[in-house]
């Protein structure tokens, strides 16, 4: 038998036997852990990661659609390709941060992706969760990717670090 299963415990732990103490202590520590990871989550998603020797992005096989037309090649320094599922409830305010900012910096276009039904690109480009957008420059190569909704100092640094 693999430990207790009786409903005093859970996974092997007798509860009944512990002290106040010790549970108090126990749910503290998760506390502690769950915090900390959390934390950890808030930092690092948002923020942009450098790519190198980043790959080429072929348009046509993404079949992006914008102002209905297809998108054939990329005319700005910078071109943030998003890519969203239906299930996402930062996708739609992060694509309005990025229209905006497309409407006020003409040298930056925004392409959004919905990818719920296209898990081949899903996994071409390694996205674990939406948004996740990808940085691309005038060529269509990857700069940087960013993992969550982007945070506005982000998208101020990536542009910054494009040459004209």
């Amino acid at each position: 038998m693999l430990g207790n299963t009786s409903m005093d415990g859970v996974a092997g732990f007798n509860l009944v036997g512990m002290s106040v103490e010790l549970r108090i202590g126990l749910v503290l520590a998760l506390v502690v852990i769950a915090a900390l990871a959390g934390l950890v989550w808030k930092v690092s998603t948002g923020r942009a990661k450098q790519v190198s020797g980043g790959e080429r992005i072929d348009l046509a096989e993404l079949g992006i659609i914008k102002n209905g037309q297809p998108v054939t090649q990329l005319t700005t320094k910078v071109t943030f390709l998003q890519f969203s599922s239906d299930f996402c409830t930062f996708c739609g305010p992060t694509a309005k941060m990025f229209q905006a900012l497309e409407t006020s910096d003409p040298t930056v276009t925004h392409l959004e992706l919905n990818i719920t039904d296209r898990l081949d690109i899903a996994n071409k480009f390694n996205v674990l969760q939406t948004p996740t957008t990808l940085v691309l420059d005038r060529k269509g190569y990857i700069k940087s990717r960013i993992g969550g909704a982007p945070k506005a100092a982000t998208l101020v640094t990536e542009i910054g670090n494009f040459d004209i």
